[in-house]
């Protein structure tokens, strides 16, 4: 293998890894039965059925429905009749990087790895939206549409960001597929508000750092989004 070829497997590499650590869990909102996708913006991949921990259901006053979850599909679905909100919680695992990217294991299994992450993954999609959708469920990382009606495309959309149930200041907020759009961050008191696109289907996405104790990572990695469709 000549140094050209090698330096460039090595960026594939890293560049995959940086990925993984970027992707997301959630709900598909279209559909009767929805699939639980993992994957970065339209990009969606394969993933142990093993890592989803729960999938919950509430109709439109916030009441908990009988959810119906696949494993055994190709790409693990849910269903709930009248659910007007789906969440999903991810355990991705341990994420430990190299000098030739990232395997998804501990940092005490992996042989000369540089620093290691335990990754943790929430999801919420709101299908039909109320007072109820504009309240708390009690995800670890939660992003909380302030809004009881369906927002306009090209709307504004307040949101609040939760970590164990408490505002999280600082948060950076990003509407997934919008580059141009510059991040929003949260105030004192947990509060961003979103300028939303022309339509189609909207993903908002956070995430949290904070220190693991333990050997087998450095830090826990939470991530949370929010889906939902614009007319």
């Amino acid at each position: 293998m000549n140094y050209t070829h090698s330096l460039s497997l090595l960026a594939a590499l890293l560049l995959i890894g940086n990925i993984a650590q970027a992707h997301d869990a959630w709900v598909a909102p279209g559909g009767t039965t929805h699939a639980i996708l993992y994957g970065h913006g339209k990009s969606t991949e394969s993933y142990d059925a093993a890592k989803i921990q729960q999938v919950l259901a509430y109709d439109a006053a916030g009441r908990k429905l009988d959810a119906r979850l696949d494993r055994s599909a190709a790409t693990p679905a849910v269903s709930a009749a009248g659910a007007a909100m789906f969440i999903v919680d991810f355990d991705n695992g341990f994420w430990s990087k190299t000098e030739a990217g990232y395997q998804n294991l501990p940092k005490t299994q992996v042989q000369g790895a540089l620093e290691s992450s335990r990754s943790l993954k929430f999801g919420k999609t709101v299908l039909s939206w109320s007072a109820a959708s504009s309240k708390p469920v009690g995800q670890r990382l939660e992003i909380v549409p302030l809004a009881t009606t369906a927002p306009k495309a090209g709307g504004r959309l307040p949101v609040l960001v939760l970590f164990e149930g408490r505002p999280l200041a600082e948060a950076k907020l990003s509407l997934e597929g919008h580059d141009e759009v510059p991040p929003a961050g949260t105030d004192a008191k947990g509060r961003a508000e979103l300028i939303l696109p022309a339509g189609g289907e909207v993903a908002l996405d956070v995430s949290h750092k904070l220190p693991y104790k333990g050997a087998e990572a450095d830090e826990w990695s939470l991530s949370a989004n929010l889906h939902f469709l614009l007319p």
